[in-house]
């Protein structure tokens, strides 16, 4: 720790700093907090240590990423005037301290913090055994069935467990038995955060302690309803929450934020010994009005519109948007796979026709940035049952752009393409022309006609000399054939390619 001790708003050499700088280190137990609270660098009387809880919390704000989230987490604490050392409860077991930092908001200064430490050894089954160790135990065993037997038995490793008993020694725990402690260590429930700084009086405070954490996700989900003469979609769009971060989030203000955040990992997020993993989910919406959309730098952040709990292992829902009445289309294509321009065919290919729902992303309740996630799209039977078509990703789609979901493939059209002529045509410079004749056979068992897209993939120096239908060269190596087909019937296509 420096000499010099640091203040509120400014560094100990007088600049004024937006990030603070701080030295950070993990503390593995309670005797290694206890005693960083107990030594003191700087020149005087070793501070006293304050714990501040849940109970002192005055606001607290979630903003969840992809993966993690931002806490602002905002007490009351009575300040001691000079140094000061408090001790975070109720902070999140995955949260990552060298993301941490303070600001005093009675004059929105950020605290120069002299050290802060992150206790993450947290009482627990699986802690409250390895500390008992070397230490005297009751194992006490059920058996026959509600008739116990105590014996008192040294625990002399975890591996196993090894027991010491006054007349022998088990490598195991004996069957129907269980392990009773007579004592429990000294240590916390909940991760602790604990800050060094100091104050130039003592006065109550409200100070910001914001910090980075995993465990706290969000996703955009989509239910979207076709209706019966599949032209026109419905759309509901809700903010998918997930908190497996170990600890709930009682009262906060929640906004989520779309958008691709870069970020370093030096390695895993942290994970706390202890936190009990959910076995299920709470799904529910939280609300039926609208979350609020606003630009933030180059990513759009979205505000839920009440606050809202984030309980341990729960999944909650947020409506996003709704969008009544979007013009869509139905687009089926196919595209061949071989590659045969320069060699003989192989015989008859059969090609699947998939099926695309498309929109534009303008008008309609639309015309809104979409952020990544999941379109659930359903339909109505004739006798008005729901029908589910399937499901596709959407990646972050801006506004007056064109979105695709493609539903899979048809079971009424089907495609078939046959290679019908090929010749070689060597020249006398070396090179080789190749000229190849194709039948594509596009069937329809629908009652109603059917548009296909038809796409061949050409390499090298192509060009089409011959073909029934007008195509359209979509790329530098791609041609597209639009192919109408007429109720129950089919439609032929003949083209020649000459590739050299």
């Amino acid at each position: 720790m420096s000499q010099s001790k640091g203040r509120r708003g400014n560094p100990p050499n007088g600049r004024h700093v937006k990030r603070i700088g701080v030295r950070v280190s993990a503390a593995v137990s309670t005797a290694v907090l206890l005693s960083l609270t107990c030594a003191s660098g700087v020149a005087g009387a070793a501070a006293s240590v304050h714990h501040s809880s849940a109970a002192q919390r005055r606001s607290l704000a979630v903003t969840v990423y992809n993966g993690f989230a931002l806490v602002r987490d905002v007490r009351l604490l009575n300040l001691d005037r000079g140094e000061n050392r408090f001790i975070f409860d109720d902070v999140s077991p995955q949260m990552s301290p060298e993301t941490a930092f303070l600001t005093d908001l009675s004059d929105d200064a950020p605290i120069w913090v002299h050290e802060q430490n992150f206790e993450t050894a947290v009482l627990s089954p699986d802690v409250l055994f390895k500390q008992a160790v070397g230490h005297t135990v009751t194992v006490i065993r059920d058996e026959p069935p509600g008739h116990e037997t105590r014996e008192r038995a040294i625990l002399v490793s975890q591996n196993g467990p090894i027991l010491k008993f006054r007349d022998r020694v088990e490598t195991s725990l004996p069957p129907n038995s269980r392990i009773v402690y007579s004592s429990v260590p000294p240590m916390p429930l909940t991760p602790g955060f604990m800050v060094d700084f100091d104050s130039p009086a003592a006065t109550p405070h409200p100070i910001a302690l914001d910090y980075l954490t995993g465990g706290l996700s969000w996703s955009a989900d989509y239910v979207a309803r076709l209706n019966a003469s599949a032209d026109l979609l419905d759309i509901n769009a809700f903010i998918t929450l997930r908190n497996d971060s170990g600890m709930g989030f009682d009262d906060a203000s929640v906004r989520v934020v779309a958008g691709d955040v870069q970020r370093v990992q030096p390695g895993e997020m942290r994970t706390t010994e202890g936190v009990p993993a959910m076995a299920s989910a709470d799904v529910y919406a939280v609300t039926k009005s609208i979350a609020t959309r606003q630009a933030v730098f180059d990513f759009y952040e979205y505000t839920l519109p009440q606050r809202t709990s984030l309980r341990a292992g729960e999944t909650k829902q947020s409506l996003l948007l709704y969008a009544r009445g979007v013009p869509v289309r139905t687009v089926y294509s196919a595209m061949s796979g071989a590659n045969d321009y320069t060699s003989q065919g192989s015989g008859q290919q059969s090609i699947p026709v998939g099926v695309t729902l498309q929109f534009q992303n303008d008008g309609h309740g639309l015309g809104v940035p979409l952020p990544t996630g999941i379109f659930h799209t359903y339909k109505t039977d004739q006798s008005g049952q729901s029908v589910f078509l399937g499901d596709d990703n959407i990646g972050n789609t801006p506004r007056s752009q064109p979105v695709q979901l493609d539903m899979g493939t048809s079971f009424d059209l089907k495609v078939r393409r046959v290679q019908t002529n090929h010749q070689e045509i060597p020249h006398p410079n070396g090179r080789t022309e190749y000229l190849s004749d194709y039948r594509v056979t596009v069937s329809n068992a629908k009652t109603t006609t059917a548009v296909v897209e038809y796409a061949e993939q050409l390499g090298g120096n192509w060009q089409i000399t011959k073909e029934s239908l007008p195509h359209e060269k979509t790329t530098s190596s791609t041609v597209q054939w639009k192919i109408s087909v007429p109720a129950n019937g089919q439609t032929v296509l003949t083209y020649q390619v000459r590739v050299m």
